[in-house]
């Protein structure tokens, strides 16, 4: 049977690279010495402060200090990112105690116990599908960062990778590699904390759908209980648990919820600015800063995508719940069983759903509405950049 470490293995690597990356809590212990506790709760406050929002700052004021709207599309595609980025910074700092109530609750809780070979093997294969969808993630994301910091080594002039605003002349063989340096290194751990924080918000989401998964195979399962009696107490098992579900989705919701919403709120934009400044990159004149951006964009519809799909597979599996009840044989029960049976579809009427900031629902419609956006504002700025 599954271990309590196995049932959450898709996010047990995810998590480790958050503590080393000061968006998961260390762990402490009372008899640690007290210099040793107060590093480890301020660590986070050490490594992004100096880095994530100062390397931020820095893209935001460039853009405010841009003299024309071509050279500020080149920073506010990805000073947005950065501002989604900052939002889910403190999402999680800000809720980091219940983001690790619920975490634990999934990996412990006796609830969600798996009870056969073939919910055991369904769930790792599962979990190990949902690896690999963000290592190919991560991959996708640091190829932006060093494709791009490559290309620009190959100029002849002195461009940095990711513009923002430096506080010194680096265009010069002497200074160039520190404005260089800082700008690989901030979009490094940038970059890695962006792809952690979604595969985190991700991951309750994809858990959460399995959860409704597992919930659809034991209601299916009724049809072959041996008696009425095992049948009535296998369906308030079921009922138990499919609260304990709803109460938890309740929870993932809110932790979740502004993550999301400042994600698809920003991410028209951003493949707005995107698409701009795609269209004045050349690629013969600079081919490594044209893939980054491909790149780039790639990545940032499947940052929109990946949220927004498993936020549907919730929705559908909850829904599809209704349709598992009437596989369960019901009309061999008895009248209380089948009493019993009409108040739980009675009670899944109530349709379970991801919203993001009580706006709009999280799942696929939302996603082709974003890209819509997108491809409208993009269509508005590349006419008003060919009027002026």
């Amino acid at each position: 049977m599954t271990t309590q470490t196995e049932r959450t293995d898709a996010i047990n690597w995810v998590l480790r690279i958050m503590r080393l990356g000061g968006l998961w809590p260390l762990s402490t212990s009372r008899e640690e010495p007290p210099v040793l506790a107060f590093l480890k709760v301020n660590y986070r406050y050490a490594l992004h402060v100096p880095i994530t929002f100062t390397f931020i700052g820095l893209m935001w004021l460039e853009a405010f200090v841009s003299n024309n709207l071509e050279q500020a599309g080149q920073v506010l595609y990805m000073s947005l990112t950065e501002i989604a980025l900052v939002v889910k910074i403190l999402n999680i700092w800000y809720r980091s105690t219940a983001a690790r109530r619920i975490m634990g609750h999934m990996k412990h809780s006796s609830d969600y116990a798996l009870q056969s070979e073939q919910e055991h093997s369904y769930w790792q294969q599962q979990q190990r599908l949902f690896k690999w969808y963000f290592y190919l993630f991560l991959l996708a994301s640091l190829g932006v960062v060093y494709s791009s910091c490559i290309g620009v080594l190959f100029l002849h002039d002195y461009e940095l990778p990711f513009d923002y605003f430096v506080p010194f002349e680096y265009r010069n063989e002497r200074r160039y590699y520190y404005a260089y340096g800082y700008s690989l290194i901030g979009m490094t751990v940038t970059s890695v904390s962006n792809v952690c924080l979604d595969a985190l918000g991700c991951y309750f989401l994809f858990h959460l759908s399995l959860l409704y998964r597992l919930l659809g195979y034991r209601v299916r399962g009724l049809q072959y209980t041996a008696s009425e009696v095992e049948f009535k107490e296998k369906l308030v098992i079921v009922f138990k648990l499919h609260n304990r579900i709803r109460n938890l989705t309740v929870q993932i919701e809110t932790l979740v919820s502004p993550y999301v919403l400042s994600q698809i709120v920003l991410s028209a934009f951003i493949i707005c600015f995107s698409g701009y400044r795609l269209q004045h990159v050349g690629i013969r004149a600079n081919p490594g800063q044209f893939v980054s951006m491909l790149q780039f964009l790639s990545v940032m519809v499947l940052e929109i995508f990946l949220p927004c799909y498993f936020g549907n597979e919730v929705t559908v599996y909850a829904h599809q719940l209704t349709n598992d009840v009437y596989n369960t044989n019901w009309l061999q029960c008895d009248k209380r069983s089948r009493q019993l049976l009409i108040a739980y579809m009675e009670h899944l009427k109530k349709p379970t759903k991801i919203r993001a900031g009580y706006f709009f629902e999280v799942g696929l419609p939302i996603f082709v509405k974003t890209m819509n956006n997108a491809y409208s504002f993009f269509a508005l700025l590349l006419n008003a950049s060919r009027k002026t």
